[in-house]
């Protein structure tokens, strides 16, 4: 699958692209939510996993255009602050909220599930 990883913190950023890119997946990443936007003007992603508070666009305004796209990407926060409950992302369109500090390998374990559920991924 291919995966957009939006995050402000270098060190997670790092961490994440290469568990999925170990596990087989295409990943491309940007630091901000402005940068994620950019980037999603011009590539489709089948994943989205981005961080909520960030300068330059946090996460609900990468949200927010998600779901003006189709085909809508998965969208999902990795995030230790938000400025909204975790009811109010899933209420905007969000899959789920990891809470950081998280299980990476529950995370990767989880995105990956939820794929051939809706066609995305072969089994």
């Amino acid at each position: 699958m291919k995966i957009l990883i939006i995050d402000d913190e270098p060190d997670i950023l790092e961490l994440m692209s290469q568990e999925f890119r170990y596990r087989g997946h295409s990943v491309e990443t940007a630091s901000s939510g402005n940068e994620a936007v950019e980037i999603l003007t011009r590539n489709f992603f089948d994943v989205v996993l981005s961080d909520f508070k960030m300068p330059n666009g946090n996460g609900i305004t990468v949200l927010n255009f998600v779901n003006t796209l189709h085909p809508r990407p998965q969208f999902y926060f990795a995030s230790g602050q938000a400025d909204m409950s975790v009811d109010e992302c899933l209420k905007k369109g969000a899959l789920d909220f990891f809470h950081k500090p998280f299980d990476l390998d529950h995370l990767v374990l989880k995105i990956e599930k939820s794929l051939p559920k809706i066609g995305l991924l072969e089994i």
